[in-house]
C-alpha cells in the first residue's frame, strides 16, 4: 500500500493527468500566476524541485492545503475498501477476525490462502490467451488476486446467452471470458454466443477479428439475422441469459413484451436490458418486467444517454440507481463511451447485486472531473459567496464519488469488483462508513498501520512545510508593514513641523529633522493608526462610495459625497476667480477654469 500511495502523490503532481489530478486551482477565483520560487509538493516529501525555494504566495499555500486534503480524503477511501474487502472475504470463505481465531481456533487468512495457492498449483489448466480451461469452477489464482475483494455473483447462468439488437465486439468479448488482459469472470461458462442483429453482414466485420479467432470466441458465436426488435419464443429455446438493446423510445412497447417472452420461456433465468438515448430517471414499460420477474428469473435495466465512440478505458463515469438520479445533473455529459457500456453490460449480467435492479449510467462532463480532483471537505475549502455566507456544494456527491472511484482502480479492484461496489453498495455505503466507522481488531489493522504510519510521516512533513513558509510570510509581511508605517510616521511629523511652525510653536533653532526625532514616539502611533485605517474595510467601503458618486460627475465643480477638502478647495478657488473676472467671463466659462485647475 505504501508503493501505491507513493504513485498517487506521483500521479496527482503529474501535470495534465486526467480526471483524479488532484487540481486545485479550480477553487481560486482568479488564476494567480506562480512565483519563480516556491516550494513544491515534491520538496514537502524530500525530493528537490528544479523551481528551486522561495516563499509561496497564498495561492500557492491554499494548493497545498487542498492537496493535503486530497491525500486525507483518499486515506478514508481505504480504509473503506479495506473493510468491504475483509467483510467479503469472511462471507466467502468463512474466515473468523483475529479475536474469533484466538478463542475458537480458527482458520486464518494466511492459512486459507495457503490452502487456495495449493490448490492453484494443483488444479486447472490455464487457456487459451491467459483464460480459464473449460472447468472453470476449480480454484485458480483468480481466487486470491491481490484485491481480494469477492463480490457475490449469479449461480445459474447457463451455457448459453442470447444477443439481440447488437453484437458488438466489447460485449462479446466480456461473454467469451478468454481474452489475454482482460479479468476473468468465475461465472461466465458460456459454450455458445447467440447474436440476432438486423445486418450479419455488418456484424460479422465488426466481431470476427484476429482477437476473435484467437481467443476462441469464433467457436462459440453464431451471428444470425433477427426476426424483428426481439426474439421470438423460437429463437429463445435453450437461452438461459439474455441480454437485449432497445431504445428509449420503443422501451413503452417493448419492455412488457421482454417481460412476456421470459415469463414463457422454460430455460430463460437471467435478463439484461439496454435503453439507450433516455434522458429521464424513469423508464415506461419497467415496472411490467419487473413484476413478471417474481422468482423465475432475474431482470436488470441499464439505462444510457447517447452512445459515442472514441472514449478511453476507464474514465470517470458514474453508475448507480435509476431512480436517484436527476434530470438537471452538471455532472453528467449526457451520454456514455459504447465501450465502456458493453463492458457495464457484460459485467452487470455477472453480479447478484444487479439483479431486479434499475440502473443508469454516464461519463462525468468537464465540469464533474473538474469537482471530482478536488475535496469534498467543508470549513475552510467551503465556497462562500460576496458576504462571506456559505454555497451548497452541489458537486459533493461528485467529489466524494470520485475519490471512491479513485480508491478502486488505484488498489486494483476487478471491473467486476468495481461495478459490485458501485452499484451493491454505492455511494450510500461510503457515507455511512464515514458517520460510523467501524471498531477493526484483526490482522487487517496491522498491514494499516504500516500504511498510515507512513502517510501520517508525510503529513507531518507538509504540516512543518505550510506552518515554515507560513511563519517566513508572515515575517516578510510584517516587515513590509512596518516599512509603509514608517513613511507614513515621516510624511506625519513633516506635516506637523511645517504646521507648528505656522503658528509659532516651534522655536526657529530647531531643525526639521530634530523636530522629526522629538516627536517620533509619537508619529509611530499616528502612523499606526492611519495605517490600521486605511486598511480597514470601513475606508475601502468609503472609497467605493466615493467612487460610485462621482461616477459622471467628472467634468462638474460640485457633487453629493464629493471629498469636503475638495469641495472647501474648489469653494476658494470659485470664490477667488469671481473677484477677478466677474465682468469678464461667463458662469460656464468661470466653471471651464476651475475644472482646468
Amino acid at each position: 500500500m505504501k508503493l501505491l500511495r507513493s504513485t498517487f502523490i506521483a500521479f496527482c503532481l503529474t501535470p495534465g493527468a486526467l480526471a483524479f489530478t488532484a487540481t486545485t486551482s479550480s477553487l481560486s477565483k482568479t488564476n494567480v500566476a506562480a512565483p519563480s520560487k516556491f516550494t513544491t509538493q515534491l520538496q514537502m516529501i524530500g525530493i528537490k524541485s528544479p523551481m528551486g525555494e522561495g516563499i509561496p504566495d497564498d495561492d500557492m499555500i491554499l494548493k497545498e492545503k487542498l492537496f493535503r486534503q486530497v491525500l486525507i480524503e483518499k486515506n478514508t477511501v481505504m480504509d473503506y475498501l479495506d473493510f468491504i474487502t475483509e467483510e467479503s472475504i469472511k462471507a466467502t470463505y468463512g474466515i473468523a477476525s483475529a479475536a474469533e481465531e484466538e478463542e475458537a481456533g480458527s482458520e486464518s487468512f494466511a492459512e486459507v490462502l495457503a490452502e487456495k495457492a495449493a490448490e492453484a498449483e494443483s488444479n486447472g489448466d490455464i487457456g487459451l490467451f491467459g483464460g480459464g480451461d473449460a472447468d472453470s469452477s476449480s480454484t485458480s489464482m483468480e481466487d486470491i488476486k491481490e484485491t481480494r475483494y469477492q463480490p457475490i455473483l449469479r449461480s445459474d447462468l447457463g451455457s448459453t446467452v442470447l444477443v439481440s439488437g447488437t453484437a458488438d465486439a466489447t460485449l462479446l468479448k466480456v461473454l467469451n471470458n478468454n481474452l489475454f488482459g482482460q479479468d476473468n469472470i468465475n461465472n461466465f461458462q458460456f459454450s455458445k454466443i447467440k447474436a440476432l442483429v438486423e445486418d450479419v453482414a455488418l456484424a460479422k466485420k465488426t466481431a470476427i477479428s484476429r482477437e476473435a479467432r484467437y481467443s476462441g470466441l469464433l467457436d462459440k458465436l453464431s451471428i444470425e439475422p433477427s426476426s424483428g426488435a426481439l426474439p421470438t419464443a423460437a429463437e429463445l429455446e435453450g437461452a438461459s441469459s439474455w441480454i437485449a438493446q432497445i431504445t428509449a423510445n420503443d422501451a413503452a412497447t417493448l419492455l412488457p413484451q421482454v417481460a412476456e417472452l421470459a415469463k414463457n420461456s422454460n430455460d430463460l433465468k437471467h435478463v439484461v436490458v439496454l435503453v439507450t438515448g433516455a434522458t429521464s430517471n424513469a423508464v415506461e414499460g419497467w415496472g411490467a418486467l419487473e413484476a413478471a420477474s417474481g422468482g423465475d428469473f432475474q431482470c436488470t435495466l441499464v439505462a444510457v444517454g447517447e452512445l459515442f465512440a472514441g472514449g478511453k478505458e476507464g474514465g470517470l463515469y458514474h453508475v448507480g440507481k435509476l431512480a436517484d438520479a436527476t434530470d438537471a445533473n452538471p455532472a453528467s455529459s449526457g451520454g456514455m463511451p459504447s465501450n465502456e457500456v458493453y463492458q457495464l453490460l457484460g459485467h452487470a449480467l455477472a453480479l447478484e447485486s444487479t439483479a431486479n435492479q434499475a440502473l443508469t449510467a454516464y461519463s462525468y462532463s468537464q465540469a464533474g472531473i473538474e469537482a471530482a480532483a478536488a475535496p469534498y471537505a467543508e470549513g475552510e475549502f467551503t465556497a462562500r459567496d460576496e458576504d462571506g455566507n456559505e454555497i451548497v456544494d452541489e458537486m459533493k456527491d461528485v467529489k466524494m464519488y470520485g475519490r471512491l472511484l479513485q480508491g478502486l482502480r488505484e488498489i486494483g479492484f476487478t471491473r467486476t469488483a468495481e461495478l459490485d461496489v458501485l452499484v451493491g453498495k454505492g455511494l450510500t455505503g461510503f457515507q455511512e462508513f464515514m458517520a460510523n466507522p467501524p471498531k477493526r481488531e484483526d490482522s487487517f489493522t496491522v498491514a494499516r498501520a504500516k500504511r498510515d504510519e507512513e502517510d501520517e510521516r508525510i503529513m507531518a512533513l507538509l504540516d512543518a512545510e505550510i506552518a515554515k513558509d507560513e511563519a517566513k510570510k508572515k515575517a516578510e509581511e510584517e516587515a513590509i508593514k512596518q516599512g509603509e508605517i514608517e513613511v507614513i510616521a515621516q510624511q506625519w511629523a513633516i506635516k506637523e513641523y511645517s504646521l507648528r511652525s505656522i503658528g509659532g510653536d516651534v522655536d526657529p533653532s530647531v531643525t526639521e529633522m530634530d523636530f522629526i526625532k522629538s516627536v517620533w514616539d509619537q508619529a509611530l502611533v499616528e502612523a499606526e493608526n492611519t495605517y490600521d485605517y486605511i486598511n480597514s474595510s470601513e475606508y475601502k467601503k468609503k472609497l467605493e462610495k466615493t467612487a460610485k458618486n462621482s461616477l459622471g460627475y467628472e467634468n462638474k465643480l460640485f457633487w453629493n459625497g464629493m471629498d469636503p477638502l475638495l469641495r472647501k478647495k474648489r469653494e476658494k478657488m470659485v470664490e477667488k476667480v469671481k473677484q477677478q473676472y466677474m465682468d469678464l467671463l461667463s458662469e460656464e466659462e468661470l466653471e471651464a477654469i476651475i475644472l482646468s485647475e
